[in-house]
C-alpha cells in the first residue's frame, strides 16, 4: 500500500522526465552545505515557487531520513496526523517509509495515526520531488498539522519529536511545509512584503512562540505557521540557535502570477 500523488500534473509535472528538467532548472549548484537541523520550504506550484524550493534544498541537502510537517488544507483534526499508509509515490519513483521512526512518532503524546488528511493533501506531496532529486535514498515520516492544534499542543510535540531525533536520526532533518501570506485586491502585493517581513523576522530569531503571536496578533495567513512553530521548537530542542532566509518570493515574480491574489514564499534554514 502506497499514497499516490493527486497534484502530479497540476503543481508540477506529470513525467518523470519533465519533472527531473524543472526540478535541475530549479536547483542551484551550491559547493559547500552546512549542517541543518531544520528546513521550512513552499509547496506551491513549482511555478511559482520551485526556484524556491530549488534553492532551500540545494542550501541544506538532504540526508537519509526527513520528518516532513505539513498543514491541513482539508481537515481541522486530529490536531497532530501521522501517516501510517505505506510509502509515497511521485513521478520520479517511490519515497519509502522511515517505519521505525513512524512507530516512535505514534508513542509520542498527541500524536493520532489517521491516513485521512494525508490523501488529498498537496503540501508535502509537493515537495518531495525535491528531496528525491538530492537524495534517491530518502526515507520519510510525515505529520500533518491541523488547526485544532494549539500552541502549548506544538510546543510539546516540537520538544519530542526534536528529543526523538537527535536519539534514533541525529543526521535527520525536520521539514515545515508552508507557504507565506496570501493576500489579494488594492495593496496584496505591498502587505505580502510586510506581513512576510514580520514573519520571518520571527524565525531568523527561532522564536516559535512569538511566530505564532505574530501571525495570530497581525493577521498573517501564513498557511503552514502551525507545522513551522513545532519545527522550531524541535530545533531548538536540538541545539540550533537561528533561522537563516536563503530564499524568498511572490507569485506576482512568476510570469504565471496574477495581480490581483498574491502569495509569498520563504526558503528558510535552521541550524
Amino acid at each position: 500500500m502506497s499514497r499516490k500523488p493527486v497534484v502530479a500534473g497540476q503543481f508540477y509535472p506529470g513525467s518523470a522526465r519533465r519533472l527531473r528538467a524543472q526540478i535541475e532548472s530549479c536547483t542551484p549548484e551550491v559547493e559547500r552545505k552546512q549542517k541543518t537541523l531544520g528546513a521550512l520550504c513552499p509547496h506551491a506550484g513549482y511555478t511559482f515557487s520551485g526556484g524556491v524550493a530549488g534553492r532551500t534544498f540545494a542550501e541544506s541537502g538532504v540526508p537519509g531520513t526527513v520528518l516532513l510537517l505539513t498543514p491541513s488544507h482539508n481537515y481541522s483534526r486530529p490536531p497532530l496526523a501521522l501517516w501510517t499508509g505505506g510509502d509515497w509515490e511521485t513521478p520520479l519513483g517511490v519515497v519509502a517509509s522511515d517505519t521505525e521512526l513512524t512507530e516512535r512518532v505514534a508513542g509520542l503524546d498527541g500524536v493520532t495515526c489517521d491516513d485521512r488528511p494525508h490523501r488529498p493533501e498537496h503540501s508535502g506531496e509537493v515537495i518531495l520531488p525535491f528531496l528525491q532529486h538530492h537524495n534517491p535514498e530518502v526515507k520519510l515520516t510525515v505529520v500533518c498539522v491541523a488547526a485544532s492544534a494549539g500552541l502549548e499542543t506544538l510546543l510539546a510535540f516540537g520538544q519530542s519529536i526534536g528529543a526523538l531525533l537527535d536519539a534514533e536520526r541525529p543526521d535527520g532533518l525536520l521539514v515545515a511545509s508552508s507557504d507565506m501570506s496570501h493576500e489579494s485586491g488594492p495593496g496584496a502585493l505591498e502587505t505580502v512584503e510586510e506581513h512576510d517581513a514580520m514573519a520571518i523576522e520571527q524565525m531568523e530569531k527561532l522564536d516559535p512562540s512569538g511566530l505564532h503571536h505574530c501571525c495570530r496578533s497581525h493577521g498573517i495567513t501564513m498557511c503552514g505557521v502551525l507545522p513551522a512553530v513545532a519545527m522550531m521548537e524541535a530545533v531548538r530542542e536540538r541545539g540550533g540557535a537561528q533561522g537563516v532566509l536563503v530564499a524568498r518570493a511572490t507569485s506576482a515574480d512568476s510570469p504565471a502570477g496574477s495581480g490581483s491574489y498574491i502569495v509569498g514564499y520563504a526558503g528558510m534554514l535552521f541550524r
